[in-house]
């Protein structure tokens, strides 16, 4: 986990809400950040571009609900519009932002950086990590690209003086180790299995479900033990 080195505080945060914006709340990582984020009772909202009706996509459409009678607060915006960002953190005087976007979007970030910047509100921004350390991995494509636009969005964020916290689970999310084999590989193997190096290499398996909900709690924790310091303090050091 990463956190901002230097972050300033002005004694107005006394008067912090604590309201949480989540984008991409309804992908595979980004519902535990929002369950994880109700449970503890934060004011959470969740982001949808207008017009998402997702009849064709029934999945999404349940963790909608399931989010929204848990309490969850549905607002429209479009991540890759400052304008309409602005506009999102402005009205509900959004404190805390966390993206969970997919690679397609990665890079949409930027401009979501932009809003942040803009309003001056917003006292902590997490973007999209939750994989591999991305400054210390070195993939090969196809997961290169992906890595090269998450290390462009950390460079704009450190250099933004927007407060910040990466985090980094490294392989969570099910995705290529569902069954050992090369992602490009559909059917599980019968005959062989590929273990990866010299095979002295020592690893640890976990529940993927277990995984995520273990992580979005300490990022909760966190939410909420740096909400509590903003309140006492005027300045903190990390």
């Amino acid at each position: 986990m990463t956190v901002s080195t230097c972050v300033s505080i002005a004694s107005t945060h006394a008067k912090s809400n604590g309201r949480v914006l989540i984008v991409g709340a309804l992908g595979f990582i980004g519902h535990f950040i929002a369950e994880a984020s109700l449970s503890l009772g934060r004011p959470t909202y969740v982001l949808l571009r207008p017009g998402s009706a997702f009849n064709n996509n029934p999945a999404k459409a349940a963790i909608l609900r399931a989010l929204q009678d848990k309490g969850a607060i549905v607002v429209n915006g479009v991540i890759n519009e400052k304008e309409s960002m602005e506009k999102v953190l402005k009205e509900h005087e959004i404190e805390i932002v966390i993206s969970a976007v997919g690679g397609p979007n990665i890079l949409d970030q930027l401009i979501l950086l932009e809003a942040i910047k803009s309003v001056g509100t917003v006292k902590r921004f997490l973007p999209s990590e939750f994989g591999h350390d991305v400054d210390r991995a070195e993939p090969v494509e196809p997961g290169l690209t992906m890595y090269e636009e998450k290390r462009k969005v950390r460079r704009m964020v450190e250099e933004s003086g927007v407060p910040y916290t990466n985090i980094c689970c490294n392989s969570i999310a099910s995705w290529p180790y569902y069954d050992n084999t090369h992602p490009s590989e559909v059917i599980p193997p019968l005959d062989k299995f590929q273990i990866y190096g010299d095979g002295t290499v020592k690893g640890i398996y976990i529940n993927i479900i277990q995984s995520l909900l273990t992580t979005c709690s300490i990022l909760s924790i966190l939410i909420i033990t740096l909400l509590l310091i903003y309140t006492q303090f005027d300045d903190i050091i990390f």
